[in-house]
């Protein structure tokens, strides 16, 4: 049974977790197609020259920062064995710094026309919140609506960086977990995470990922690949291995809002939620788009890849709840 949201949301709930359904709902730019699919079939300039699809390609990814990170550390190299002839891969850097930089301008929401109040407000009720979107909408309603004081982030230290051994919440936060990264990451060559500090009201600008020798800051973010591509990126990142980790131990109840929990894609997911026996309570959103046998096949799917003795399963329409529906659209 599909239950609409008023049916369950008396029940105390501790933790949410945001699929990209929340911010294809809010802005309909976004698509499930990745940064760099988008920017070449929409000719972002500076236009991707053959030699840098090749890199994408010989890398096997669609993620930028896996590029950027390769041709920093190809700089770096030729530099180190004296070689002069750097400029090439400066310029095929720059060309892929700036073509993400202006991919994102291009599909991202701007600021001002985020309902950040209306999701702020339905945010304060909960203990933690994971994400999986790359994007900055929550981000940016949860520093404009909540007390900076009720925020938990963990990159509190000196210029903004993440220490994995600084990690405790004291007092009543809402703890944030970006769990594939976030546009307003970055990371060092030598895997030092750090938070872009003037991105709470704004998009990162295309200075902060400049080639800086190993000082190079690239972004965090995992938005495309499977379940095993992401989960290897997660574990080779220390934010990102303890967002994964927290959510894995997360206790008493979790909603899922505005995800799929694929099996290819997010298997990762679905099996911190299954193997955690902390979690006595799951309640997932069904895509209010789909026809009624499709819902019913989503739901019998979903109970499938999640039943274990001890988990009580509900499912809601999307579109009943607050942060997917018609009052936080712009």
């Amino acid at each position: 049974m599909i239950q609409n949201w008023n049916d369950i949301k008396s029940s105390d709930w501790d933790n949410l977790l945001l699929g990209n359904g929340f911010s294809l709902n809010i802005w309909n730019q976004y698509s499930y197609e990745s940064l760099y699919e988008y920017s070449k079939k929409n000719a972002i300039k500076p236009v991707l020259s053959d030699e840098i699809v090749g890199i994408f390609e010989e890398l096997e990814t669609v993620n930028f920062e896996e590029v950027l990170k390769a041709l920093a550390y190809a700089i770096l190299v030729k530099k180190s064995i004296g070689e002069d002839d750097l400029q090439e891969y400066l310029d095929l850097y720059k060309t892929v710094q700036e073509n993400l930089f202006n991919t994102v301008e291009a599909v991202h929401i701007n600021y001002s026309d985020v309902k950040k109040e209306e999701i702020g407000k339905e945010l304060e009720v909960f203990e933690k919140i994971f994400t999986t979107c790359y994007d900055l909408i929550l981000y940016w309603s949860s520093y404009s609506s909540l007390p900076s004081n009720k925020i938990a982030d963990f990159f509190w230290n000196s210029n903004g960086l993440f220490d994995p051994q600084d990690t405790s919440i004291y007092g009543k936060k809402i703890g944030f977990y970006y769990l594939h990264g976030a546009l307003h990451l970055q990371q060092d060559l030598v895997g030092a995470v750090s938070k872009i500090v003037h991105t709470s009201n704004s998009l990162p600008s295309s200075e902060d990922f400049n080639y800086e020798g190993i000082n190079t800051k690239i972004p965090v973010y995992v938005s495309e690949g499977k379940s095993e591509y992401k989960l290897n990126k997660i574990l080779s990142n220390s934010y990102l291995t303890f967002c994964y980790q927290t959510f894995s131990e997360i206790k008493g109840s979790l909603i899922v809002v505005g995800h799929s929990l694929d099996q290819d894609y997010d298997s990762h997911l679905v099996s911190a939620i299954k193997k955690n026996t902390n979690l006595t309570r799951v309640a997932v959103s069904i895509y209010s788009g789909l026809s009624k046998p499709d819902k019913e096949q989503r739901v019998q799917d979903l109970k499938a890849i999640l039943h274990r003795s001890g988990l009580d399963l509900v499912f809601f329409e999307s579109n009943s709840y607050p942060l997917i529906n018609e009052d936080v659209k712009p």
